[in-house]
């Protein structure tokens, strides 16, 4: 698995080199839409927002790739901030998107059984397994993921831009209210909320 720069241009920048590639190039015209594949882990963003608007300033490919590399030593250069980048994105390019007539959205979704994610199940797939296990839900699938980015995508969700939509079968929210208090905690730390021990 990727970490440090090389995650960072897997999980965004090679992400947002592509949409920029496509708008130069006049192939996102009016009516298209975007869906990035964000993940829990990125909540929070607003938190960091001063630091992710200097990073998402970086005009192009190679400014993202050496900010990165002049901020690896701070230890921020991880998953989390790879995914808050996303929904910092998301949420920032809603508007000048939208004057383009292009909508821009992101999922984050639960636990979803990929080879990737069966060669970390021990800290992927077991995340909330006390909540499926209480709910009768179960680890989601690849298919249920794209079924959910295809309606972002529709005109189905023509008003729906700039949101980071949780696929988790309720686990985040029921957590971060307390309706689900064993998952209270994590989400507490994630969300930034208390402080990282």
């Amino acid at each position: 698995m990727a970490e440090g720069p090389e995650l960072m241009k897997i999980n965004f920048i090679g992400h947002r080199h592509l949409i920029q590639r496509l708008l130069d190039n006049d192939l996102l015209p009016s009516g298209s839409a975007i869906c990035f594949i964000s993940s829990v882990a990125g909540m929070g963003w607003d938190n960091d927002l001063p630091r992710l608007q200097e990073f998402l300033a970086t005009p192009d490919y190679a400014a993202a790739q050496d900010w990165v590399a002049a901020h690896e030593a701070e230890g921020i250069i991880h998953y989390g901030f790879s995914k808050k980048a996303v929904n910092a994105y998301v949420a920032m390019q809603a508007y000048p998107l939208l004057k383009k007539g292009i909508r821009i959205n992101a999922i984050c979704p639960g636990p979803t059984d990929t080879p990737l994610a069966q060669a970390n199940a021990d800290l992927w797939l077991s995340y909330a397994q006390d909540y499926r296990d209480e709910t009768g839900s179960k680890v989601h699938t690849p298919e249920q993921m794209g079924d959910v980015m295809v309606f972002l995508n529709s005109a189905a969700a023509f008003g729906i831009s700039g949101i980071t939509l949780l696929v988790d079968y309720g686990h985040t929210m029921a957590s971060l209210t307390g309706a689900y208090p064993p998952g209270k905690p994590i989400l507490d730390l994630i969300m930034g909320r208390v402080p990282m021990p």
